[in-house]
Order: C-alpha cells, then structure tokens, then sequence
C-alpha cells in the first residue's frame, strides 16, 4: 500500500514540514505558535507538551519506568530504553549495518571489499590496484578510477582532433567548432555575432535606404540611426525625466548613469560636475558659426541638402 502523498505544508517562514493529513498540519502549528495544551497529570510535574506523542514519551521515559519498570530492550545486546523510537534508532544505528570483513592482522572491520583491500597496504606494502593499460598500482580504488580517466580518448565529431581529457575536447569545440564568423564581403571583417556584421554593413549599402528615426516633436530635426537612441533623446530632451540622486540631489539623464553615480558615493568618491555654460569655465566650441554634422544625418543622406538650406538662409 502506497503512502499518502504529504500535500500539506508548514506555512511559517524557514519552516519546511509537510503532511499527508490537515490535522497532523495543524497540530504541528501549535510548536510555531507555542501552545502546549497537553500538560502532565503527575504529582509535582508540571511538564506541558504541544504534541500528545511527546507527552507519552515523557510519562514513559521519566515516571512509568520507576513504577511499572516497562522498559524497552535490545534483544542483541540487551540495552534498556525508555521507549519504542529509541530503542528502534539504535538497533538501525549498532546491528543493522554491519561490518562482515575483518582484517586478520588487526581485527578492524570494513563494510566493502574495496576498503579491506586498501587497508591492507599498512600491513603488507601491496598496492592492491592496478591500472589495465600500463600497469601502474594505486592504493585506493578511488585513486585508480582517477587514473583511468587519463587512458580515455575524445574524439571530435566534426574534425580528426582527438584529446585525452574532457576538459580539453570542449575547449577545442567551443573555439573551432562551436563560434560562428561572419566575414564582410566587401572589407573582409569579421564578427562572431549575426547582429554585428548586420550594423556595419550598413556602411557598404546605399545610404539612401538605410532606415533613420526622426524626432516627432515640432521644430526638432534630430535623427538617428537607432530607434533607442532616439527615445533617450525624448526621454531627456522633451519629457524632461531626470533620475535624481537621494545622496546629493544630482540629476542624470538615464538609470544607468544614476547607479554609476551612486557607486561613486559608495567608494567615497565625489561626483565631479561638468561646465555647463562659459560662465562657468567651458571653453568656447572650435567649429563655432559652422553647421553641425552628426552620423545619423551622414547615415540618411541629409548632409548635402541640409548644408545647402542653411546655406540659403544665411
């Protein structure tokens, strides 16, 4: 007959018990909450136990055996116990496992053949194991089937490369094998990652079908190349969401930043604050009077016909 499966479990943190019956579940609850509604009736006992098993155990163990002298013994070598649990753990514990082989020359005993065999190499100096292929002899069979490990060959399956140790066979399937290259047609590059060459051969292609993001607000002609970019730019720029600091009340333009900027309080660093303005010490730009080119515009195919309308409003 099957047991019943232990669905109902303890509900307390830390607490992992479980039980194949509800009222088993809650008589447990009542050690958690520290109920003890089963209380002693000796004289002079004021012993109170959550669990009624715990309180037969204890009349057993401390008054019946003094006057009705029931006690529990081992029929292997007559040791009294106060109940049926102890006695039953110490019978598992000192006759159920034991040890048949005996050392003749000192009488210690071993539950397997394999630890006789090694115990004996104090006595007569005999490594009992030895290895098949070349002949080598160990002491412990542990030691051996270490051994043997170097004798197996790994053979890969995509190439003739053979290797004696596992750890060398998947270091050489991961590099030759396993690693994808992507080579660019036109200047011969080479990526490990599909999305990689797929970026960069965006240089090669005609810019005029690459895809660019343009910003939706009026009287903003940013663009990019990439659609994240393009919403950090929203994000910062037009909403105006910052990420303030709860140390020094600094405001930054990503989360990213922001944790970057709270490990510099972390170590004890202070954030060090960039010029804004001229007042504050930037120096004047070098391309001052001159139009500005970014990549995403040189990406789109916008340069020369931006440059041509500012040319005209000036």
């Amino acid at each position: 007959m099957q047991k019943k499966e232990k669905i109902y479990a303890c509900a307390q943190d830390g607490c992992i018990s479980k039980f194949n019956r509800p009222h088993r579940l809650a008589q447990h609850m009542l050690t958690h909450l520290k109920i003890k509604t089963f209380s002693c009736t000796w004289d002079n006992c004021f012993k109170s136990y959550s669990n009624k098993s715990h309180l037969k155990r204890h009349i057993a163990s401390t008054h019946e055996h003094h006057s009705n002298n029931i006690l529990h013994s081992c029929p292997q070598c007559l040791k009294n116990y106060s109940n049926r649990q102890n006695l039953k753990k110490h019978i598992k514990l000192k006759h159920e496992n034991k040890l048949f082989l005996i050392c003749d020359c000192c009488k210690v005993q071993f539950k397997k053949k394999h630890q006789l065999s090694a115990h004996m190499y104090i006595h007569n100096g005999v490594k009992s194991f030895s290895c098949e292929i070349c002949e080598k002899n160990f002491v412990t069979l542990h030691e051996k089937k270490r051994h043997m490990r170097s004798h197996k060959i790994y053979n890969c399956d995509q190439c003739a490369m053979k290797f004696n140790q596992w750890s060398k066979y998947q270091k050489h399937k991961k590099s030759e094998h396993d690693n994808k290259q992507y080579i660019c047609n036109e200047c011969g590059k080479i990526y490990n990652q599909r999305s990689y060459i797929i970026r960069h051969m965006r240089i090669h292609s005609n810019t005029q079908h690459i895809r660019s993001f343009s910003c939706p607000y009026t009287n903003c002609f940013r663009r990019y190349s990439r659609n994240s970019n393009l919403t950090q730019h929203i994000i910062t720029k037009h909403e105006d969401i910052k990420h303030s600091c709860t140390v020094c009340q600094a405001e930054l333009s990503s989360k990213a930043k922001l944790n970057k900027h709270l490990k510099l309080h972390e170590n004890g660093e202070q954030h060090k604050r960039h010029p804004k303005c001229l007042n504050t010490g930037r120096k004047e730009r070098k391309d001052k009077g001159s139009m500005k080119v970014t990549t995403a515009l040189k990406l789109a195919g916008l340069v020369s016909k931006v440059t041509k309308e500012n040319c005209e409003t000036k």
